[in-house]
């Protein structure tokens, strides 16, 4: 088996996050697209001032274009979110598969603690890493949406889901990812390897 230089390492690891990077800018810029979209037909169904709703007798809206339109909006919201989750996770796998087959640690126990310790003997490793670790196990396993350590470490990844009025309690945060957070993402992935 012939070995590889480094530089080929390089190349193959940073070619690998480019393409999903690529991957998702394309489909965030599809979403936002259809997100404006939406937001266009609503905005210009209310100007027009046409009110089609039907009710039943006891006054329950059975049907309207304006609250179908709105429907349409914030699924498309919702399929932004949905879309940075994804590639977020996308990215931080990619690394972790990458550093299974750097450090040759297969194990059920080689959790993050281990690959990146081994992985920090061969390549560098970004500073933020272990966030995108915490942010990744969040997106995969904790419904709640939110993580005390990772709010505390990263406040910007999270948003009250409503504001707040009149005083009242503050709320728990929810996860919130911008589109900024993603671009991190690739770049603390790309930054904990083989580099150019």
């Amino acid at each position: 088996m012939a070995i590889l230089p480094e530089s080929f390492k390089a190349y193959q690891y940073q070619t690998g996050i480019d393409r999903i990077r690529n991957a998702y800018r394309a489909s965030a810029d599809t979403i936002d697209k259809a997100v404006a979209e939406a937001t266009q037909a609503s905005v210009e169904y209310l100007e027009s001032g046409a009110d089609d709703a039907e009710y039943d007798e006891d006054g329950i809206l059975l049907f309207s274009t304006a609250h179908s339109l709105d429907q349409a909006e914030m699924d498309a919201v919702l399929a932004v979110s949905v879309v940075r989750e994804v590639f977020v996770t996308s990215a931080f796998h990619y690394w972790e598969r990458s550093a299974r087959v750097w450090t040759g640690r297969h194990g059920r126990g080689d959790h993050f603690g281990i690959l990146s310790v081994e992985s920090a003997k061969k390549y560098p490793l970004s500073p933020h890493l272990e966030n995108l670790n915490r942010l990744n196990n969040l997106l995969k396993h904790n419904s709640q949406r939110t993580d005390q350590a990772l709010v505390d470490a990263r406040p910007d990844y999270f948003a009250p889901l409503f504001p707040s009025v009149n005083n009242a309690a503050p709320q728990i945060p929810r996860l919130r990812l911008l589109h900024e957070h993603v671009e991190e993402a690739f770049d603390i992935v790309s930054a904990s390897g083989p580099t150019r």
